[in-house]
C-alpha cells in the first residue's frame, strides 16, 4: 500500500512539472521608435581589390508597418571621417525600412587606401544620429551609432 501511494505520488508530481510551466511570451506595448543595433562597430577599409564596407543595422522597436518606413538620419559634425575622402553612402541621409520587416541598413563603401597606417591614431569616426520621422521618432537610448574606419 505504500508503495502504491509513494508511486502516485511521484507520478502525479512528474505531472505536475511538466503541465505547471507555461512559457509566457512578451510584447513590447510601449510607442514605436527606431534606434541603431549595436551601436559601436569597428570596419577595415579594405584593399582597392576587395573595398571595405558595412551595413549600419536600424530595428524598429514595435510593430511592423504594411508600407515601407521612410527615416531620416544625420552625420555627425564631430565625425572624423569625411565623405568622399574616406567612405560614400548612396541615399545619405535616408533610409528604409521595408513593409512587414523590423529591419533596414545604411550601406557605408569605405576608401581603400584613405587611411595610410594602422595606427590609433590613424582611425577615423563616423558617427550618425538617427532622427527617424514624425510618426517613429529615434530611441533616446540608441540613436547615436559610431563606426571606427581602420587600416
Amino acid at each position: 500500500m505504500k508503495n502504491i501511494l509513494k508511486y502516485t505520488f511521484v507520478i502525479g508530481l512528474i505531472s505536475l512539472m511538466f503541465t505547471a510551466c507555461k512559457k509566457e511570451y512578451q510584447t513590447y506595448k510601449g510607442p514605436s521608435v527606431v534606434e541603431f543595433s549595436p551601436a559601436i562597430k569597428s570596419r577595415s577599409q579594405g584593399t582597392v581589390a576587395a573595398p571595405g564596407y558595412d551595413s549600419v543595422k536600424v530595428q524598429l522597436v514595435g510593430p511592423q508597418r504594411p508600407a515601407n518606413l521612410e527615416l531620416s538620419y544625420t552625420i555627425d559634425p564631430k565625425s572624423t571621417a569625411v565623405e568622399g575622402n574616406h567612405y560614400t553612402i548612396p541615399n545619405l541621409g535616408k533610409l528604409i525600412i521595408p513593409a512587414n520587416s523590423s529591419f533596414g541598413y545604411i550601406r557605408v563603401n569605405l576608401v581603400p587606401g584613405s587611411i595610410p597606417n594602422n595606427l590609433t591614431a590613424s582611425q577615423k569616426k563616423l558617427i550618425f544620429n538617427l532622427i527617424g520621422n514624425t510618426e517613429v521618432p529615434a530611441s533616446v537610448n540608441y540613436q547615436t551609432y559610431t563606426l571606427t574606419v581602420t587600416f
